[in-house]
């Protein structure tokens, strides 16, 4: 179980000084039928999903 109110402690001091966040998205359409067709196969799902992480020490990226 993760606790966040928790004090975190490390000997790494490039990695005690950093906050982060992460923030994602996704989109799926789902075809139950099969009616769409990609060359001869039946398309059934399409994902899309992004993400975008920041740090505090410029790490900045964005994924698609």
């Amino acid at each position: 179980m993760a606790v966040l109110s928790l004090d975190f402690y490390t000997y790494d001091y490039d990695l005690a000084v950093y906050s982060s966040h992460q923030y994602g998205m996704g989109i799926r359409y789902k075809d139950i039928f099969a009616s769409a067709k990609l060359f001869t196969f039946g398309l059934k799902t399409i994902d899309f999903r992004f993400g975008k992480y920041d740090r505090s020490d410029g790490l900045n990226i964005f994924s698609v």
